[in-house]
């Protein structure tokens, strides 16, 4: 089931102008036939070029190109309670999708201003390989990424967990989250499931101003 939750802007790098976007809760056949029929093969493309000039897929911003989008969607509907999956979509076209969490050991903080604190975890997050300046030339919309950063934010405001939320970064989107968005830095796992990746939270002191910046 997917329901229409609110109309964003995106900023259309090409013209200028701002284009109203549409955030669905739930994700359908269209976004799913948008990701293998247009998504996957430009991941293929870029990966050939990249490996053929020796450049890696966190250099490319591209590592998520694998993502099964619907085993991921399969899971969100399996169980509602414990995960909710978000579509951005655009210019007839799916622009970003999110799934995040509510209820696994992901979802304790590790922030010093609130250790152990019940918060949102962004299991997955992923824009069109279009929108990424790293992987092409010339990008389409800007801002896909941050509006579903606040979708995860309101999500986690409606559940009353504060706007707090937490999310392991492939090497390729460190930056985005540090510096873009302004999540604290928290160091990279050790050992776990997520070994090798750095973790990055949103305390309840930034969130005020993480949405500020949104409008």
């Amino acid at each position: 089931m997917k329901n229409l939750i609110d109309k964003v802007f995106l900023l259309n790098r090409t013209t200028g102008e701002f284009e109203t976007a549409e955030l669905f809760h739930g994700i359908d056949e269209t976004n799913l036939s948008h990701i293998e029929g247009r998504w996957r093969p430009m991941f293929e493309l870029r990966r050939e070029q990249a490996k053929a000039s020796g450049q890696t897929m966190a250099d490319i911003n591209a590592e998520d190109g694998h993502w099964n989008w619907g085993r991921k969607a399969l899971a969100a509907i399996s169980d509602p309670f414990l995960y909710d999956i978000f579509a951005l979509e655009c210019g007839g076209n799916t622009q970003a999708l999110l799934l995040t969490c509510k209820g696994s050991t992901d979802c304790f903080s590790r922030h010093p201003e609130h250790p152990k604190a019940d918060m949102i975890y962004v299991e997955f997050l992923a824009t069109a390989p279009w929108n990424r300046p790293r992987l092409v030339k010339e990008p389409t919309y800007k801002g896909a990424g941050r509006v579903l950063i606040g979708t995860a934010v309101s999500l986690s405001i409606e559940e009353e967990l504060g706007g707090r939320l937490g999310l392991h970064s492939l090497p390729g989107a460190e930056e985005f989250y540090r510096d873009a968005i302004g999540m604290t830095d928290l160091g990279v796992d050790k050992e776990g499931p997520h070994q090798g990746l750095r973790y990055f939270e949103l305390p309840e002191s930034q969130v005020a101003g993480f949405l500020t910046t949104q409008h």
